[in-house]
């Protein structure tokens, strides 16, 4: 990442992290060029009213925060202009931007030259263009820098009438006083709903639905930075499916600015299992919802980097919707887990799963996880959601990842093969 991720997790709903419309719409100060289109399409009026959604507060502040420490600035170049300099280590290069035309860039470099470093996976998209990532990767393991050079000069050549246009995203940060290149993306129709845009249209969707359902929500866990989002908003209620089962529900919001990816909508699930006064829970991430009965599941709601500020409105509107019908869907799947008759054949396919699963940041925790799960059998439900829970518990903070991968392979297992 180019800046520090900024992290909280809370199971709190306190009315002092509550914001006015005031400080929402500040989110969309930064350069946000869609600003006008949303506060005409939300109809924000009254700035001083409250958004009772716990914690949106912490959230605004460290995407303020974040905002506050870099400029994020698209640069529209031909390929003719964008030069190979030095392969770096890992994913990482050095490429030379000429006639830039950009008067921030021009200030602060004093030319229309850019030497800028790569992030995430800015090297491989300028180089795939050519088919030539893993050679030069390749030739860089090798240190075979004679090649290297062959390849740049190669580029050169090839590229000297090359017109074609890229969109060169790329992260000023101030503390370095220096520029990073995120991402390459096509100069077509692709629309900047950025990590600010899409907060302020989930934190405004709902806080319509709060009012709407007469319901508490709030932010139980977010982690944000330069180009990634990641934010899960509790509804503060439970649904029974039985005397022993109840469930709530999670919103996840997740957008990745250095991907073509649509934002997208998702639902996570906590089961709670009551046996006598006793308690436990686990957290479950289907794929989807099943629109038809013989589909496959989707994401509960997506919009694409592309089309109408109204268009994603017209989306988000179904939201409320698509809550309550993913809830239904879940809560009704849910009941296999009641008629578990032998919980450890359960816990025996978990494990399993765990030994083929093939996910390179996951594999970091299978040792661990079968540990716990080869511990001892489980004579009951609730000793098997008490395990569960702690598997959950060994993930850290901020590997959404593998946290996500865990959760979901739980949903396969034990609701979609019971």
């Amino acid at each position: 990442m180019i800046l520090e991720r900024q992290t909280m997790r809370s199971n709190e709903y306190a009315s002092d992290s509550f914001l006015t419309q005031r400080q929402l719409t500040r989110v969309l100060d930064a350069a946000d060029t869609y600003k006008d289109d949303l506060l005409d399409l939300f109809k924000v009026e009254d700035e001083s009213r409250v958004i009772k959604i716990g914690n949106s507060k912490q959230l605004i502040n460290a995407i303020s925060l974040l905002d506050s420490q870099c400029v994020k600035v698209n640069l529209r170049s031909r390929v003719k202009d964008i030069y190979l300099d030095k392969m770096l280590e890992k994913e990482k290069a050095i490429f030379e931007i000429v006639n830039i035309e950009d008067e921030f860039v021009i200030n602060k470099t004093k030319s229309d030259m850019l030497s800028v470093e790569t992030k995430y996976s800015a090297k491989s998209d300028l180089l795939d263009i050519y088919d030539l990532s893993k050679f030069a990767n390749y030739c860089r393991d090798k240190s075979y820098d004679d090649l290297i050079d062959v390849i740049k000069d190669y580029l050169k050549r090839k590229n000297i009438n090359n017109a074609n246009e890229k969109r060169l995203r790329t992260v000023y940060n101030k503390a370095e006083d220096k520029f990073y290149l995120r991402a390459v993306t096509s100069v077509g129709d692709y629309k900047e709903y950025g990590i600010n845009f899409s907060v302020f249209v989930a934190i405004m969707a709902l806080d319509k639905y709060a009012e709407n359902k007469e319901s508490e929500i709030y932010i139980d866990n977010y982690s944000v930075d330069d180009s990634t989002l990641y934010v899960s908003f509790t509804l503060n209620s439970k649904n029974k499916i039985d005397d022993k089962l109840s469930l709530s529900f999670n919103l996840i919001l997740e957008n990745d600015e250095i991907k073509r990816n649509a934002v997208s909508f998702n639902g996570l699930v906590k089961l709670i299992y009551t046996d006598d006064s006793k308690e436990s829970e686990i957290y479950l991430r289907p794929r989807g919802i099943k629109k038809e009965p013989d589909t496959s599941p989707v994401d509960l709601l997506t919009y694409a980097h592309r089309g109408s500020v109204a268009n994603v409105l017209e989306k988000i509107e179904h939201l409320p919707k698509l809550i309550d019908f993913f809830i239904e869907q879940v809560s009704e799947d849910s009941k296999k887990i009641s008629s578990i008759r032998n919980p450890d054949d359960v816990k025996v396919f978990i494990a399993e799963k765990v030994r083929r699963a093939k996910k390179e940041e996951f594999k970091v925790y299978k040792d661990k996880i079968l540990k716990i799960l080869t511990r001892i059998n489980v004579d009951n439900t609730f000793m098997l959601f008490d395990m569960l829970r702690e598997v959950d518990d060994l993930f850290e903070h901020d590997d959404i990842v593998s946290r996500n991968f865990w959760r979901s392979k739980l949903y396969q297992a034990m609701i979609e093969k019971l």
